[in-house]
């Protein structure tokens, strides 16, 4: 039976969902598709391309929505919302950020159009084009990065037990925690936060720049 690359990545997004990424497997997508493993190794070299090939299946809807600033809309407002829309699509999948990480740009294109767009808007912004490129990566990579340790962080019990335990080593850390718990910060909160710290620094240094 002849399948295609989309095919494979739709499987293997199905099989993610139930499996999470440590049980995904070259060997699993060959069976649930109904055919061999060799059969898939014609379509990727390796596990990493069938990854790529996943992760830009899993963008392309939000990579589709990409724009530029209208006029009225500060760079910083859009990227705010453009890098919540990518986390927002790695959320949908179970163990999306780690299929993302590492991805081949010239595969994953629907990943690489963030870092595109985000590199064209930067440089318009007044970044040289080579520090925009740098910061458009590092915008990206913390959305992955943050993301990942959203999907492998226990829940919020699960935490609350492991700071209240009087051998855990950071009395400091369990202290703001039980803070954080208390104010009732969510995920989206602490990735608000730290996406702002990013935006601010990148907002001081293009002002410093044109002074």
């Amino acid at each position: 039976m002849a399948i295609t690359k989309d095919e494979a990545a739709r499987a293997a997004l199905r099989l993610l969902d139930e499996h999470g990424m440590d049980g995904l497997t070259v060997r699993k997508v060959a069976s649930e598709l109904g055919v061999q493993a060799p059969a898939l190794y014609w379509h990727f070299d390796g596990k990493r391309a069938l990854l790529d090939r996943m992760t830009d299946a899993m963008l392309a809807p939000a990579a589709a929505m990409l724009d530029r600033p209208p006029g009225d809309r500060p760079w910083w407002v859009w990227l705010e919302e453009t890098l919540g829309r990518l986390r927002s699509a790695l959320l949908v999948h179970r163990d999306g950020a780690r299929v993302a990480s590492g991805a081949d740009l010239t595969r994953a294109v629907a990943l690489g159009a963030f870092v595109e767009r985000g590199t064209d808007v930067l440089h318009s912004a007044g970044f040289g084009l080579g520090d925009a490129s740098r910061a458009a990566g590092a915008l990206v990579h913390f959305v992955i990065g943050r993301t990942i340790e959203e999907q492998s962080r226990p829940d919020a019990s699960a935490e609350l037990e492991t700071i209240a335990d009087p051998d855990f080593p950071f009395p400091v850390l369990a202290r703001a925690l039980r803070e954080r718990h208390a104010a009732g910060d969510t995920p989206d909160d602490d990735f608000r936060h730290g996406l702002a710290i990013m935006l601010t620094g990148l907002r001081t240094l293009v002002g410093a720049a044109g002074e």
